[in-house]
């Protein structure tokens, strides 16, 4: 009986042991991952907010056109229609900064399943001022009409207090697409699918 006990406060010292070397190591996996995950987090805020097009619109009605895409004339903001005021790219922070990671443990081998925000997600919630079913967002992408009779000038019949769209046809040229979300997106998911792959064992 004696014998029996030590086996088993043995056994019971070792199931210990495992339970928590177990413990620490998955531990140590969700350290390595939540920094890698933060520093790729960190490098896609850092392009986003340095983009012509982010500091652009940030600049409001009376920014100058950095990104190029209006040739030069006036800015995104008041072209796009925000209103004077808006804060447009403060719901693309909010929806940048936010992932899940799923961690699946089968034997000896952890894997995870890290997910982060879609271009659809992104286009979804920045819908034009004036059409609603439309994304600002993906039309710096694809185009923007309109630059014709884009008009930068005060006027109190605009939303931003800077610019207007004319009746007449006041020149010729169209908008200028441009990479913006997708592309940054794009790098950010290499570096998201590597910090997946690169799972330890």
């Amino acid at each position: 009986m004696a014998a029996l006990k030590s086996v088993t406060r043995g056994t019971l010292k070792e199931v210990q042991k495992a339970v928590h070397r177990e413990v620490s190591y998955t531990k140590g996996i969700k350290r390595i991952v939540e920094k890698k995950i933060k520093s790729a987090q960190q490098n896609l805020l850092k392009n986003f907010e340095k983009h012509p097009v982010t500091v652009e619109i940030e600049g409001g009605p009376n920014a100058s056109n950095l990104s190029g895409t209006l040739g030069g004339i006036g800015n995104l903001f008041t072209y796009i229609g925000f209103s004077a005021g808006d804060k447009p790219l403060a719901v693309l922070r909010v929806l940048l900064e936010k992932y899940e990671i799923k961690y699946h443990h089968a034997k000896a081998r952890t894997t995870i399943n890290i997910q982060v925000p879609t271009t659809a997600e992104l286009f979804k919630v920045t819908p034009m001022p004036w059409a609603t079913g439309r994304s600002w967002a993906k039309g710096i992408e694809t185009g923007i009409s309109g630059l014709g009779r884009y008009l930068y000038q005060d006027s109190a019949r605009s939303r931003s207090g800077g610019a207007v769209q004319v009746r007449g046809k006041l020149r010729a040229g169209k908008f200028n697409n441009t990479s913006y979300l997708s592309s940054l997106l794009n790098n950010y998911y290499k570096e998201i699918r590597r910090i997946e792959k690169g799972t330890l064992t």
